[in-house]
């Protein structure tokens, strides 16, 4: 059920990931407007499966992912699904000062959203530049996301492909640590990343032990694998994907 958020210092606390859009906008609003954000904003945990937005439909609200993975995803017309993208703490949805969604999203996982009501949040973005100037910045960051994630699935060896997807996820989502070493979670199914990365499911399982071999990781299990040598593992993935935080 949705919760409703009831102060400044609850909301603050709930998008403290470090680094996301969201807390940064806040930071730049004065505390009135932020006050007024509060009063707008409801948390919602949705269950693995869950549709949050269907292809074609226009959102009255903006999300905000906290915690879990959510996909973007395509239906075609033989019914078949694919993932054409990811979305993970931090990350907004919603399309905003825009139309319909090109995809539809789904909870690959069990998730918690921050939402806003759609207008009430672009009018805040209109009322305020410096905020307004953080999310074009960060649609710029989107392209540059977007330009990786092609440059990811383009011709490359599914041993580079693998490698790039986890260098990739462990940038941009929280993970575990064990001791010094990072341990990666993977929220799809081995299907479904082997459609993502245009390899076969067996293709992906010798990548995964090929990169054991060198000693870049260490499978857990699935959906877990421990980063051994993150040097090792920008190294598998090629040049092309070293792209830095900003």
């Amino acid at each position: 059920m949705p919760e409703q958020m009831t102060t400044a210092r609850a909301l603050k606390a709930a998008v403290s990931h470090g680094n996301g859009l969201l807390e940064k906008l806040l930071d730049a609003l004065h505390p009135d407007v932020t006050e007024r954000l509060l009063s707008q904003a409801t948390l919602h945990d949705v269950a693995v499966g869950d549709t949050l937005i269907e292809r074609g439909a226009r959102s009255e609200d903006v999300g905000y992912v906290l915690d879990g993975t959510l996909a973007m995803v395509q239906v075609l017309e033989d019914g078949k699904k694919h993932i054409v993208g990811l979305l993970v703490p931090t990350d907004i949805y919603g399309r905003l000062f825009d139309g319909p969604s090109n995809y539809r999203i789904e909870a690959l996982s069990a998730a918690r959203i921050l939402s806003f009501p759609r207008a009430f949040f672009e009018q805040v973005l209109r009322d305020n530049p410096e905020a307004e100037r953080l999310f074009l910045v960060h649609l710029l960051d989107e392209v540059d996301a977007a330009r990786e994630w092609l440059l990811l699935i383009s011709g490359r060896r599914a041993v580079n492909r693998v490698a790039s997807f986890l260098s990739i996820l462990q940038r941009r989502t929280r993970f575990k640590r064990t001791g010094d070493h990072a341990v990666v979670h993977v929220p799809l199914s081995r299907k479904d990343l082997a459609q993502y990365l245009g390899a076969r499911p067996e293709t992906l399982s010798r990548a995964f032990h090929e990169l054991e071999d060198m000693g870049v990781l260490r499978i857990v299990d699935p959906h877990h694998f421990r980063i051994i040598d993150e040097q090792a593992l920008i190294a598998a993935s090629g040049d092309d994907l070293t792209l830095q935080d900003g």
